[in-house]
């Protein structure tokens, strides 16, 4: 078991997970093409100390996600714009059961009954949420909607706004990681 997890660039989804005494202060992390991990720690506690590990409050990566898209109501939150770590939550981030998804892991969402639906990550991997899928693809499409906005405004800024990025290089320019990170310090 892990203690103070940091998320990383290949963590798919962190979902709370039972104690033995049926507690949610646990969390599974979902690893891409890794095995699974559990930490001793709720899944809050993972995103606060990886906004903190990452430069800034989970408090501020909330803010600045509804000031690049006007979502107010449990927004997404992008924890470095150095890798894609675009997360969405599932649930209002006081509930217990809430859990964190990386939109660029996944594959496919299906309803199941009782408003539950399963996650299908591109490894084949899965998980189930207490959420409909109606409101999953919503929350879905809002961390898409903010991956769009954070990368047209750092295109607009580098004044090329044809060429994206590419994350797939092995060093990203340091220019292009200073533009992402100035769409954080700019006011509307």
């Amino acid at each position: 078991m892990n203690e103070s997890y940091v998320i990383r660039k290949d963590d798919m989804a962190i979902q709370p997970y039972p104690t033995k005494r049926g507690l949610l202060d646990y969390t599974k992390i979902l690893k891409f093409k890794s095995p699974e991990l559990i930490a001793q720690e709720r899944t809050q506690k993972i995103i606060e100390r990886s906004c903190k590990f990452y430069g800034s409050t989970y408090a501020y990566k909330k803010n600045d996600a509804t000031r690049m898209t006007e979502i107010v109501s449990k927004p997404p939150i992008l924890l470095t714009p150095l890798f894609p770590t675009y997360f969405f939550p599932t649930h209002s981030d006081r509930k217990l059961e809430n859990a964190w998804v990386n939109i660029h892991f996944i594959q496919s969402i299906k309803a199941l009954r009782d408003k539950r639906c399963k996650i299908i990550f591109v490894d084949n991997q899965s998980i189930t949420v207490n959420i409909s899928e109606h409101s999953l693809r919503h929350q879905y499409h809002n961390a898409v909607f903010y991956y769009y906005k954070m990368d047209r405004a750092a295109r607009v800024t580098t004044y090329d706004p044809e060429a994206p990025i590419d994350y797939s290089k092995e060093q990203m320019n340091i220019f292009e990681a200073l533009v992402k990170y100035a769409q954080f310090q700019q006011k509307p």
